[in-house]
């Protein structure tokens, strides 16, 4: 049998135990977050060196380029070539990264229940592309697949400079109207 002494140590033991985790929930919870998230890059930094192109299979080339000169047309129309190419440089680094699908159609057509990858993808309903504008967003996607250096440093995401920094990501470059990031 426990001692007085020994109950009310128990007693006080489990009463610090429920003020702590009333106290210090939040950062249990926060802690428990950051550890599902996926693993940042260890690297210390990413060179402005090529990233992999997809394997030249004429079948997926051809898709893969149709999709990529819309999400350059969509997303960088009017923009400089360096700022077209940067946009499509972000599509070809998801298809590297794990967290994103290897296709590049996929990586752009991506969506969850609530939104999309990338904002136009939601729209039903497209205006027709201006014939010059397509043609230059066709010739970005070719540079995309001919290994340039990457201009936005590993960029995985990116969004218009009308819109608030992102302060949770890494700013890897600004070109154009754009702000790149990648994962801190």
């Amino acid at each position: 049998m426990q001692t007085m002494s020994e109950i009310s140590t128990i007693i006080r033991a489990r009463l610090y135990l429920v003020r702590d985790l009333a106290i210090y929930w939040p950062i249990i919870l926060l802690g428990y977050l950051i550890y599902t998230q996926p693993l940042p890059s260890l690297a210390s930094g990413i060179p402005p060196s090529p990233v992999e192109a997809p394997a030249p299979d004429t079948n997926n080339r051809s898709r893969h380029l149709a999709c990529l000169t819309e999400a350059i047309y969509r997303e960088a129309r009017g923009q400089s070539p360096a700022g077209q190419l940067a946009v499509g440089q972000v599509v070809l680094n998801r298809t590297n990264d794990w967290r994103f699908p290897a296709d590049v159609c996929e990586v752009i057509y991506q969506r969850d229940a609530r939104r999309c990858q990338f904002s136009w993808v939601c729209y039903p309903r497209l205006p027709p592309p201006n014939p010059t504008e397509y043609a230059s967003a066709a010739r970005a996607a070719e540079q995309v697949f001919s290994n340039l250096p990457d201009l936005t440093r590993g960029a995985l995401y990116f969004h218009n400079t009308s819109i608030v920094e992102w302060h949770h990501l890494r700013q890897t470059a600004r070109i154009d109207n754009h702000i790149f990031y990648r994962e801190r």
